[in-house]
């Protein structure tokens, strides 16, 4: 097996373990880089890394770490969030309107899709507070972040005194500006300090 992360190369003659793979990349990531994904013969593994290998280990050929700064890995994970805001957003105002009106069953899955959709923002928070450098406009995000917590909060409480007319106005008068809020210092962060794949 060939064991590759950026111009370092080990060539296995033996099948190595899985702890002997995870600790080689930790080695290699040594504080200076995220782990971001697993190439495995030419095909990406982003999801369960560590039980791909379990299931595959004696098949591979050639693995390749990616890892990313930093830097990298904080405007990847923004773009991602900007990504998930200009299609969550437009998306609001029909969740409020089905609060508004007898909510079906669709509608309250659609609730559980925006409640995934906050807790992942606060987890991006939360992994971008634990770096060594956060964004300029890093005070703002902890702002929303808090605001974000109020709401999931206010929320709770409303589904737990079933009242589908307040979980309306907090998805339309609270969650819709805060994910707008989101976006803002999202965008401006990628614009000043970092960069987009489709700009020439």
């Amino acid at each position: 097996m060939e064991f590759i992360f950026q111009e370092q190369v080990i060539q296995f003659d033996q099948d190595p373990t899985v702890e002997q793979i995870i600790e080689q990349i930790n080695t290699w990531l040594n504080n200076s880089y995220y782990f971001s994904h697993l190439i495995v013969d030419g095909v990406n593994v982003y999801e369960e890394p560590e039980q791909y290998l379990t299931e595959n280990l004696g098949s591979i050929d050639k693995l390749e770490i990616v890892a990313r700064t930093a830097k990298e890995f904080t405007n990847e994970i923004l773009l991602s969030a900007e990504n998930y805001l200009q299609g969550a957003i437009p998306e609001l105002t029909k969740l409020s309107d089905g609060f508004y009106n007898n909510p079906a069953s669709d509608t309250w899955d659609d609730f559980g899709d925006m409640l995934e959709g906050m807790q992942w923002l606060n987890q991006i928070i939360v992994s971008i507070d634990q770096l060594p450098k956060q964004p300029q406009n890093w005070d703002e995000y902890l702002k929303l972040a808090a605001t974000l917590e109020v709401e999931l909060k206010n929320l709770e409480e409303a589904m737990e005194n079933s009242d589908n007319v307040l979980i309306g106005d907090i998805i339309q008068y609270e969650m819709a500006p805060l994910y707008e809020a989101f976006e803002k210092e999202i965008q401006t962060t990628i614009d000043t300090e970092g960069s987009r794949h489709d700009v020439n």
